[in-house]
């Protein structure tokens, strides 16, 4: 098992990589329906700018399992973790996020936050057993807001907010609901969480 930053050659593995995941866990990744990732959205999630978008892929021999990113805004960031159906339970959802927060400890991020389906309950109780706080979506009643609290410091943050702000705008088709705000922002929708919580790795 290796773990690097993704790049642009991996274009072809993460299309594979996400076709191969099933129906449930593709809806859960991106919240809405995706068969196959449109050339511009697989081109933004490839082609991360290290300075604002930090993205990391684990490869069995070629084969691209998992990933972890985080697109930062001044000093906290959006973060995900998705790993193939077939490595659920195997710690590696455990260790991808290691790697993902020590780097944004290390970058003097303040924060991380993510968006995960209420319904997700596996999820819910990874992140928990990981620090993060649960609270309720402010926007949208078919998410829950995960947080994590890592830096209080005075440290500067120093990345640009441009990447994040380019990410959101690739929104997919929203169900309707009567609860949620006609008027609320697009929020980055690959950068959702799926998958069963590991087992532990050490570290």
């Amino acid at each position: 098992m290796i773990v690097r930053p993704l790049r642009v050659q991996d274009a072809a593995a993460f299309r594979a990589f996400v076709e191969r995941l099933s129906p449930a866990s593709r809806y859960a990744r991106f919240q809405f329906v995706v068969k196959e990732l449109s050339p511009p959205l697989l081109r933004m999630l490839v082609e991360a700018d290290p300075r604002s978008h930090v993205a990391l892929a684990a490869f069995q021999g070629s084969e691209l399992v998992g990933e972890a990113r985080y697109v930062r805004s001044d000093d906290s960031a959006e973060f995900a973790i998705a790993v193939a159906d077939g490595w659920r339970r195997r710690g590696l959802a455990q260790y991808l996020l290691h790697r993902l927060l020590a780097k944004a400890r290390r970058d003097g991020l303040r924060r991380v936050e993510g968006e995960v389906l209420a319904g997700n309950a596996a999820m819910l109780a990874f992140v928990q057993q990981a620090g993060f706080q649960v609270l309720p979506h402010p926007e949208d009643e078919r998410l829950i807001l995960t947080r994590l609290e890592l830096y209080t410091g005075l440290r500067p943050a120093n990345a640009s907010s441009r990447s994040a702000g380019v990410l959101r705008r690739h929104r997919g088709p929203q169900p309707q609901s009567s609860s949620s705000s006609s008027s609320c922002p697009p929020s980055a929708r690959h950068l959702k969480f799926f998958g069963s919580p590991p087992l532990p790795l050490p570290l």
